[in-house]
């Protein structure tokens, strides 16, 4: 059956028309002769142009709008429940502490891959491994307090910030290195109040100058990476 000429195409039809074209690939220059070719007016063309403009803008700001609702319901989640941890946590067991973190942990990361990876739900798979995420750092302060280990208090976002930043790599979720940059910022701030605030010779700051030194470095390999890995998205900062 021929195809019937654009000059007929309802508005509907053009806007679909042009959407088509520019998911195959062609320039707005080859859709424009395109049209003008089989009969339709500049301004038609043009209003068509605008409306799928306009659709585009709509349906990404729909996509924000979620993803920062399932963001905070994430982090409420996590607060939440952790919440609840904390009011029943002197009467647990050291095993069932350990279990339960962990549990927590595995299951946000798990569900938030699959739906991630399977593109069902993959901003819902997102906020569930910033969960994962939230669930990690708290429990490296729990199991901190339950077997009283001595250090510096920002050893602890550090060591957040290294694990955020391999699962980050892992699953190539980079919206994870703005939390770990929120927790570098926590760190470099919280050391030299710990350093300078401690009198005396203080046993835990080779420890942490090690950890420094450390996390610099991957900090740096980390911007390096995502550097080539995105080389437009850097260039338009210089």
């Amino acid at each position: 059956m021929p195809r019937p000429s654009l000059h007929y195409m309802t508005d509907h039809n053009l806007v679909a028309h042009i959407k088509s074209s520019l998911a195959k690939g062609n320039t707005k220059e080859d859709i424009y002769r395109d049209l003008l070719a089989h009969g339709s007016t500049v301004e038609a063309i043009e209003k068509a142009f605008n409306s799928e403009t306009e659709s585009e803008k709509k349906e990404d700001m729909s996509k924000k709008t979620v993803h920062i609702i399932v963001t905070v319901g994430a982090i409420l989640i996590g607060a939440g429940f952790f919440s609840f941890i904390a009011s029943n946590w002197s009467g647990m067991p050291k095993a069932v502490k350990i279990g339960i973190i962990l549990f927590a942990m595995i299951g946000a990361y798990a569900s938030g891959w699959n739906m991630k990876k399977r593109a069902t739900m993959p901003r819902t798979g997102e906020a569930l491994i910033l969960l994962g995420s939230i669930i990690y750092g708290a429990g490296i302060f729990l199991v901190a307090q339950m077997f009283n280990i001595r250090a510096n208090w920002p050893d602890g976002f550090i060591l957040w910030m290294l694990g955020t930043i391999a699962v980050g790599f892992t699953i190539e979720l980079y919206s994870l290195f703005y939390l770990a940059m929120l927790l570098g910022v926590v760190s470099l701030i919280g050391h030299p109040v710990s350093i300078f605030g401690s009198f005396g010779y203080n046993p835990f700051l080779l420890t942490s100058s090690l950890l420094l030194l450390v996390a610099t470095v991957i900090t740096f390999l980390a911007g390096r990476a995502i550097q080539k890995k995105a080389p437009h998205a850097s260039k338009k900062y210089y």
